[in-house]
């Protein structure tokens, strides 16, 4: 191990001490650049060090810790760097020793690519460890004799491990270090405690994928908000002429981290490059790929462990990677000049295509195209809080980690979070006001039919100089009166506004106005009050060809809020109930810990529910509602019937929880299988929804025409 120390930035330095001779300099220096051992005196510390009770070491990135076999139960304090605890298969830790020994090596002169993330050579995750922060090595949980739990650097760490007999001095010695420490140790414990549930799965996720050594943003995708319109993606598109991030990214529950640049703490793109093509930003931290120095080795492509590199051809029309859009902008900038005093010597074949938050340019593209605030940007930290903070009153304080509500009820985040954006919403006084005008016509058109000498007609009349009988007997309202005519113009001047929404997205020019959600939403107005409109200019009179436009409106309108309600049901269906039936299943598996025939009872219960499911899922969408119908009413009778049955392995508490996850269980995966048929009716509906508006606006405009011609 080297032994080299690198103090952490936001320790408190200590006084300064001797400098050790030997091997125990750099724990010596690693002790004193921490607050926990300011209490410390220098003489003691250097005795601890050349007792090897406290010893030093660095780990690069993803290498394993592995304490002295000197040092039972020692304690891990990690000076700076991050630590995490994974359960691992130990053929696979075998079989990837040696490439990441060759790796450490040769990753210097790039001689070597290295393996990927350890944290994905994990069965499961289960911890992670800032600077600043200590646990015992002995006290990590044993999984199995079959698989082994051990600690990793997920990037450069400086760590000091102290043998569990230091302790013991210390208790004399230095009792404030001592409880310090326990302190220390005590948080640890209670924090790792409180990972219960489907925040293993949580905690798991933010390791596996990258996201505790992202960068200080990551973009994510609500999809309880996405109508997956593709605009994100068309307009990435247009502005760098290859996409830079791709939908349906690493997904749980209800948000999908889209694939894209993260900005990695650890960047693993940045080392393999020779050529100074790809270099972090000073000011902003953004890693950036200079396209006039690329020469299209791959390698930065091949490094990221998360996919957001992909190398676009630019000399091969034939090759399916080619992109013309792509090749013309570089073209445009002549970055793709060769030669002397350029910044590569031969043509390149490719060039590397990464997200770098649309620099140089006021808005981030993506974010302002998406027309539901579905896309948004977030602080890792933030969404995760592995760290957590502490709820509750004096009496009784409960650390909050890992919450699940996020991912299980969503974000509901509709500014864009922390991205750039040029963005403008419709107004609500413009809501207020087409809702406001429908009211009032609706009112007018109900006193005109029910009680004539309240309406305003009637007043107007009475101002016009007829008298009281004669006015009552001229106020009416039929489909071709003035307020109907009144209502049909300005309907059908909403309705055609709500197109304007299909060009801006058919036209680039168009999409210069106003931003796209500002468009969806005068698309949703226009298009849910325009019909209002129309409903009252008909006063109801469908029986001849002219309510051919009318129910053309009511399908488009019908068919509009059924397609949206479904684009956002689906995902929820099938994303979110992933988790809940998860968190269902392990809380059975807690509740019946001590309970082993109880639990082998309820698992045997679930497995019994999910094949009778299996066999009904293969008929059609009517026949398996019906299904899920007498089923239901069946899960009745025999759910007094299984809670009875758990009574007689367990407590009548603990059965009565037992039988309310079951229930949970089989109610949630029921509503996950039914998501793929509903998924059916989400690509059909568009075509009820753009076929009737054809029909609508043709069957309008005749209406319009023939009823000009006979006035």
């Amino acid at each position: 191990m080297a032994e080299a120390a690198t103090a952490h930035p936001t320790a408190a330095p200590g006084p300064p001490g001797p400098t050790a001779p030997g091997a125990g300099a750099a724990a010596f220096a690693a002790a004193r650049g921490l607050h926990t051992f300011r209490a410390l005196d220098d003489a003691l510390l250097q005795r601890l060090i050349d007792a090897g009770l406290i010893t030093h070491a660095e780990l690069p990135r993803d290498a394993l810790l592995t304490p002295p076999a000197s040092m039972p139960g020692a304690i891990c304090f990690v000076v700076s760097g991050q630590l995490a605890v994974g359960v691992f298969d130990p053929d696979e830790l075998r079989q990837r020793g040696r490439p990441q020994r060759d790796a450490t090596r040769g990753e210097a002169d790039g001689t070597l690519m290295p393996p990927g993330p350890m944290a994905r050579t994990a069965r499961h995750n289960l911890a992670v460890f800032d600077g600043g922060e200590a646990f015992n090595l002995d006290a990590l949980p044993t999984v199995s004799d079959a698989q082994d739990v051990r600690a990793f650097a997920l990037r450069r760490v400086s760590v000091l491990l102290l043998a569990g007999e230091t302790m013991t001095r210390l208790a004399t010695a230095a009792p404030a270090v001592v409880q310090i420490l326990s302190t220390t140790l005590a948080h640890t414990a209670v924090r790792l405690r409180s990972v219960v549930g489907i925040k293993h799965e949580i905690l798991d996720f933010y390791v596996r994928h990258g996201m505790v050594v992202a960068g200080p943003m990551v973009r994510i995708r609500q999809l309880d908000l996405c109508i997956d319109c593709k605009q994100c993606e068309d307009a990435c598109e247009s502005r760098h002429g290859a996409r830079r991030l791709t939908l349906g990214g690493y997904e749980l529950g209800l948000l999908d981290f889209v694939f894209t640049c993260r900005s990695c703490t650890d960047a693993r793109c940045l080392s393999p490059c020779e050529h100074d093509a790809i270099k972090r930003d000073g000011k902003t931290g953004e890693v950036i790929i200079s396209e006039d120095r690329c020469i299209g080795c791959s390698l930065c492509s091949l490094s990221c462990p998360y996919g957001a590199i992909n190398m676009v051809n630019v000399a091969e029309p034939e090759q399916a990677t080619y992109n013309p859009r792509f090749k013309a902008r570089l073209d445009k900038g002549g970055k793709l000049a060769h030669g002397p005093g350029k910044g590569r010597k031969a043509l390149a074949r490719q060039i590397a295509n990464k997200c770098d938050h649309c620099a140089g340019h006021g808005d981030q593209a993506c974010v302002s195209a998406c027309p539901t605030g579905a896309l948004i940007e977030v602080a890792p930290e933030v969404l995760f809080q592995e760290r957590g903070e502490t709820r509750g009153s004096r009496r009784r304080k409960r650390l909050h980690v890992l919450p699940s509500n996020p991912f299980l009820d969503g974000l509901n985040v509709r500014d864009s979070g922390l991205a750039r954006v040029t963005t403008r919403t419709l107004n609500p006084l413009l809501w207020l006001i087409g809702l406001g005008s429908v009211l009032a016509v609706a009112v007018e058109v109900g006193l005109r039919w029910l009680r004539p000498t309240w309406s305003v007609s009637y007043r107007l009349l009475l101002r016009d100089g007829l008298s009281p009988a004669l006015a009552e007997m001229n106020v009416s309202y039929l489909a071709g009166t003035k307020l109907a005519l009144v209502c049909g113009y300005v309907g059908t001047a909403l309705m055609t506004l709500s197109m304007a929404y299909l060009l801006q997205r058919r036209f680039g020019w168009f999409r210069r106005t106003a931003s796209n959600q500002f468009w969806l939403d005068v698309h949703i107005m226009t298009g849910l009050v325009g019909p209002m409109f129309i409903a009252l200019h008909s006063a109801m009179r469908l029986s001849t060809w002219v309510s051919i436009p009318f129910w053309s409106m009511v399908a488009v309108v019908v068919s509009g809020l059924i397609g949206r309600y479904l684009y956002t049901l689906v995902p929820s269906m099938a994303n979110k109930h992933d988790l809940a039936i998860l968190e269902h299943r392990r809380a059975v598996t807690e509740i019946a810990a001590d309970h082993p025939d109880a639990a082998a009872y309820a698992y045997q219960l679930m497995e019994r529910e999910a094949v009778r499911a299996r066999r009904a899922w293969n008929v059609g969408l009517i026949a398996l509602l019906g299904w899920v119908l007498i089923d239901d009413l069946r899960r009745m009778w025999t759910r007094r019937r299984d809670r009875r049955a758990l009574a007689r392995l367990t407590t009548r508490k603990l059965a009565r929880q037992l039988a309310l996850r079951i229930d949970r269980v089989v109610f949630y995966e029921r509503r996950k299988e039914l998501a793929p048929r509903g998924k059916a009716l989400l690509r059909s509906w568009k075509r009820v929804h753009i076929p009737f508006s054809v029909v609508l606006l043709f069957t309008t405009l005749l209406h319009i025409v023939l009823a000009l011609h006979l006035v």
